[in-house]
This record gives C-alpha cells, structure tokens and sequence, in this order.
C-alpha cells in the first residue's frame, strides 16, 4: 500500500517539476519580441493545453492514489451471508481484507445481550462479541455500521456463526477488545431508518435464520404472571430460564430469557399481541430473545354481563 502510494506521489512531483519547465519556456519566449503569426498562436494554445492536461493529470493521480489506497486497505464489501460460509470448523481466522455493512438490530440496551451486537442486512444477521458495556450507546438500534473483518474471527458455536476476536482460550472466539474496537466497526450512520422486523410464524423458521430480527404475531406467553427469570434452588440466584409463546394455532415456541435483562425479577405479561426478538440457535434448537423488550400484549376486555332490558320487565302477577 505504501509503496503505491509512493509511486502516485513521485509521479505527481515529477508531472509538477515538468509544468514548471514549460512555464519557464512560456515565459522566456513571451519576453522576446516576436511576430505573432498564426503558427506563433497554435503553439501557445497547444503549450497552454499540456499545462493543463498535466496539470488535471496530477490531480488525477492524487486522487486514484487515495481512492486505491483505501480500497486496498478495506477490502470489498460482502454479504453477511457470505461471510459466514467462510466459517470452517470451530474457528477461523479471516486474513483477507474483507468487511460488511449492515443495520443495528440488537444491543446491550436493557441488558438483553450483554457485550453483544447484532448487525443484519438483506441476506441475513450476525452476532458480534465486543467487550464494551456501553455499545447501546455508540451503536444504537437502528445504526448503520461497517465491520472490517480482516484481523477478526468467525466462530461456530452450536451451529450458529459468530464474529469476534480470535480465540485465546476454549471459546471459538474472543470479544474484541473494547480499545480495538474503533479498529474494526464504524458506524456510517445513527439512524438509518430502516430497522424491521420480519414477520414470522414458529413453523417457518430455520437454522438459516439465527440472528435474524423477527416480530411474532397473535401470540401469548404460558407462564404470564410469573417472573421472567427463576432461581437457583441452591444459591438462589438468577438464572437463565426459558419461557414460552403460544400461537393460536397452539404452536409453541421457546423464549430465553437472561438474569441479565433488567426485567429478569418482574412478571410475564399476560394477553395476545406481538413479540420482537432476535432468532437464536444452538445445538439443533431454535429459540427467541426479545431485544428491548419489544412486547405488545393486550387483554381481552371481558363481555358485559347480561341483564334485563326496560321492555322485558314487567310487574309480576298478584297472588292469591
């Protein structure tokens, strides 16, 4: 990369020290007193158009020059989806010059995915493992971001391809330091206006669609009432727990829910609505995570009870 640009930089100050020379010329000729002829004209007007061709030819050069670099620096653009078949075996490291451009669909906003953004585009999503504990706040929901890949890892974990840092330990990946990060995402844009979620319902889905933001419609949640996250018969401690959504067709679906989650100790909302979350997998088990805490229920208004109208009263009979 640095050599290019050398080049470009020297071929710019050598097409610079030759304008100058012809200046000179120009100049020297013009203080001579001499006829001007029509030949005398055409000469000048051609001189004068190699100045300026040099002259939009260094400019040129500079700007080719800065345009490659970066090119060469960042490497193209490739589809998420693409990006994850590079993953072979448990971890891979990606040394290619490659990044991804995508949408903002999950943070650690509420605490549902601690140190964990989700970025998508049209071919699909991916988690990314950041230590920061502030990424709601640099990237918010709804953000374009690019990620620079080279450098990075992709990593399987229960059939699901993550992004992050290469591993150091037993894990696939690492989180990518929270000091590299400006290194590797950038974000392009605050709100790009185009966060939706796709509208699903549980039979449809697939392993293909893990880190896919999705909304459930005319669904309820069985365990309404009780809290989102149960205890540790033990220590009584928080801890991860799964909770179910229903459809009215009587289809199940899972939802995991983490003691993280700012709501992990309040209640299951009764009612039927719609939920949005984030598609997870692991093991050949699909599941939803709800990312802030994107929940729209509502209770059926009971029917009045019945009474009897004006009309229908009348005065009961005397008896005897």
């Amino acid at each position: 990369m640095r050599r290019i640009a050398g080049i470009k930089a020297r071929s710019n100050q050598i097409g610079i020290r030759g304008s100058s020379a012809t200046m000179s010329s120009l100049r020297s000729s013009a203080e001579r007193p001499r006829r001007q002829t029509p030949r005398y004209r055409a000469m000048l007007r051609a001189a004068a158009g190699s100045l300026l061709f040099a002259a939009a030819l260094a400019g040129a050069a500079c700007n080719s020059a800065t345009r490659l670099e970066f090119d060469d620096e960042n490497g193209p653009f490739v589809s998420i989806a693409h990006l994850k078949s590079l993953c072979r075996g448990s971890s891979t490291r990606l040394t290619r010059e490659l990044k991804i451009e995508g949408i903002v669909t999950a943070n650690d906003i509420r605490d549902e995915f601690p140190k964990t953004l989700v970025v998508e585009d049209a071919s699909g999503g991916i988690e990314i493992a950041v230590d920061r504990t502030d990424l709601a706040n640099l990237f918010p929901l709804g953000a374009r971001v690019s990620v620079y890949c080279s450098g990075l890892a992709l990593g399987d974990y229960g059939g699901k391809v993550q992004l992050g840092a290469p591993p150091t330990g037993e894990y696939s990946v690492d989180r990518i330091p929270g000091s590299e990060l400006d290194r590797y995402i950038r974000c392009t844009a605050l709100n790009a206006g185009t966060r939706r979620p796709q509208t699903v319902r549980f039979a449809e889905l697939t392993a293909g669609d893990a880190d896919r933001y999705v909304r459930f419609e005319t669904v309820r949640f069985l365990e309404a009432g009780e809290p989102w996250c149960g205890r540790d018969p033990e220590t009584g401690a928080l801890q991860t727990t799964v909770r179910t959504l229903a459809d009215s067709s009587g289809g199940r679906f899972p939802v995991r829910v983490l003691p993280s989650c700012h709501y992990a100790e309040e209640p299951v909302p009764p009612g039927t609505g719609s939920v949005n979350g984030i598609v997870d997998y692991f093991n050949g088990e699909l599941s939803l995570r709800i990312v802030n805490y994107e929940i729209d229920l509502a209770i059926a208004e009971a029917p009045p009870k019945a009474c009897l109208s004006a009309a229908e009263y009348s005065i009961p009979r005397p008896t005897r």
